[in-house]
């Protein structure tokens, strides 16, 4: 019988509804419960909260409170953890775990819930089915798993390739367009066995993730206040998104030269082509440096690391 340490971090798919109102206080996972009333004690749930927050809430100092946690458990125990997390921020965490997990000898799996467990709409338990046949399969390596609305299957992902959901579907998808595999009532499929996980070097220094300094990431829109934009002492490195076709306002300048002047490094997303368009050759001309095939959640979490030894 397989042992998985479960791991609660609050989200809808830890939280009750009172009164109209979801949250997360006052009240207990029923996700786990939920689970075994559908598929009985065919594992070992040993049950932990280091977090209890909705994830709209996360913030950097989150992670270090979670990922210093796992980092400190005895894991020798468990063939696997599961992490109950938020939908909103599950693909900022995704990635983050996704880098900094990645050497640990058990599988590490994260989902989310769009409903609360007690909800009979509810993907909690489908989602946690989903995550311990994923655990059952791989030794190694970290994943995220989801049930869109709409489909007969849980996705599983990569977790450095998931993307926010979308606001009104809430159906997630991956960077490159591709799953790494689905899983049914029937067990699960993947895409090809090339991309099975294998453990990789430690990229924390010391063992532990100390976030001090601070990325800030930027999405474009119309009419962005450029000269709004406060560029506080933490700041080590902003991260500009652009549009689909890898451009932002020529505006943007401006900023590049602030951060310049103030010792901030500048990256810009991009895409692979043999031309740019003129706004963004300028940043390039200029100094920002070009971050390709990563996902906006996965280049804010490399940056995080990168600036944070």
């Amino acid at each position: 019988m397989k042992q998985i340490l479960a791991v609660m971090t609050g989200g809808t798919i830890g939280s009750c509804c009172r009164h109209g109102v979801i949250s997360v206080e006052g009240g207990r996972c029923r996700a786990i419960e939920r689970y075994r009333e559908v598929y009985g004690e065919d594992t070992v749930f040993t049950e932990v909260q280091p977090l209890n927050i909705l994830s709209e809430n996360l913030n950097k100092h989150h992670w270090e409170i979670l990922v210093n946690f796992l980092l400190e458990q005895d894991l020798s125990a468990y063939d696997g953890i599961l992490i109950l997390h938020g939908s909103d921020t599950l693909s900022y965490t995704s990635a983050m775990l996704g880098l900094c997990l990645r050497h640990l000898a058990v599988p590490v799996v994260l989902t989310a819930a769009d409903r609360i467990p007690d909800d009979p709409r509810s993907n909690a338990v489908c989602n946690i089915h989903a995550a311990v046949t994923v655990i059952n399969r791989f030794s190694c390596g970290v994943f995220t798993v989801y049930r869109n609305s709409g489909e007969d299957f849980c996705s599983v992902y990569l977790p450095t390739l998931l993307q926010e959901a979308d606001r009104v579907s809430g159906r997630f998808s991956s960077f490159d367009g591709t799953l790494f595999g689905k899983v049914t009532e029937s067990g699960l499929t993947i895409g090809t066995e090339q991309l099975c996980p294998v453990r990789e070097p430690c990229l924390l220094k010391e063992g532990r993730l100390h976030l001090a300094n601070d990325v800030m990431m930027i999405r474009p829109y119309p009419s962005l206040l450029y000269a709004a934009i406060a560029l506080p002492a933490s700041v080590k490195a902003v991260l500009h998104i652009t549009y689909h076709s890898g451009t932002t306002a020529e505006e943007a300048l401006s900023l590049l030269k602030r951060c310049q002047a103030q010792g901030i490094d500048f990256y810009v997303t991009s895409v692979t082509g043999s031309a740019l368009y003129e706004t963004a050759a300028l940043l390039l001309e200029n100094g920002a440096v070009p971050i390709a095939d990563l996902s906006n959640e996965a280049a804010y979490a490399t940056l995080l690391l990168r600036y944070n030894p």
